[in-house]
């Protein structure tokens, strides 16, 4: 009896744009870090002064309590802390939005153009396009492509150029056209 190949649980982090996420993951995690420090340097100077107040007043009647005072800076330090994270966020949000967007409007005019039936290079908006993993392969598949359609008109004209039937140079004319068409696929498979 066979063990079945074990499986992997493992998660894997995939992203999308590596480099654009990258960017923003580490710009998030160093605004985190800058927020944290800043968010306990002002705890710190903050129950300090009031400690300090409430320190020599501790006998007083007319004291105000000393946990509201300091529940009421630390609700205001994670309100701006939430504050600046929505925002944060937000931006990130745009930037990633507006790259998408970018990448998927390069796509529809390509597929667009190949729709058209128009497999040229595309040379003017390589200089707009975003640099994107999808994008590049879409013009790799359309230069395949390409080549397939090329073969084909080739082994086309050598089948319409055949000589009348009863003539011997036949089935070199036909193996001329096969020999084209299979060029055409193996370009497609690199």
């Amino acid at each position: 009896m066979s063990t079945p190949a074990p499986r992997r649980h493992r998660r894997r982090r995939v992203f999308v744009d590596g480099q654009l996420q990258g960017r923003l993951a580490a710009a998030l995690v160093l605004l985190e870090a800058g927020l944290l420090v800043l968010a306990c340097v002002y705890l710190y100077h903050a129950f300090g002064q009031i400690i300090d107040e409430s320190l020599y007043v501790i006998h007083a009647a007319d004291r105000t309590p000393l946990l509201p005072r300091l529940g009421a800076a630390f609700g205001r330090t994670l309100l701006v802390c939430a504050l600046v994270n929505t925002v944060a966020l937000l931006v990130a949000h745009a930037i990633w939005s507006s790259h998408v967007r970018a990448v998927l409007a390069a796509l529809r005019q390509r597929l667009d153009r190949v729709r058209a039936r128009d497999l040229r290079p595309d040379t003017t908006a390589t200089a707009h396009m975003p640099a994107h993993r999808l994008l590049t392969v879409t013009e790799q598949w359309i230069a395949s492509e390409r080549q397939r359609l090329a073969a084909a008109r080739e082994a086309a004209v050598r089948l319409t150029s055949a000589p009348p039937p009863g003539n011997t140079d036949v089935p070199e004319l036909l193996d001329a056209a096969h020999r084209a068409l299979r060029r055409g696929r193996r370009a497609d498979r690199t």
